[in-house]
């Protein structure tokens, strides 16, 4: 869980709290997963094929853009009360 914060904080700082940019990011992060998995299944078994677990992998990239928003947010309300 401690490289899962330190991995989402790093984001939001080379992002500076937009979320625009970060979900953007998490956009990209699952376009190139979708791509390694459809490279891998089609080095193991030859073919493309949808299953179960896709629409469990886009809920789970969902989440994880929303909850970058949230401490986008979080991000920036440190940053206004702090100066």
């Amino acid at each position: 869980m401690e490289l899962f914060n330190k991995m989402t904080a790093a984001l939001v700082r080379s992002a500076d709290g937009n979320p625009v940019h970060t979900t953007l990011t998490v956009m990209l992060f699952f376009v190139m997963f979708s791509v390694l998995e459809a490279t891998i299944e089609k080095l193991i078994f030859g073919e493309r094929f949808e299953h179960w677990l896709d629409p469990i992998f886009i809920c789970g990239f969902i989440g994880f853009a929303s909850y970058m928003v949230w401490v986008c947010a979080v991000y920036k309300e440190s940053r206004t009360s702090g100066s």
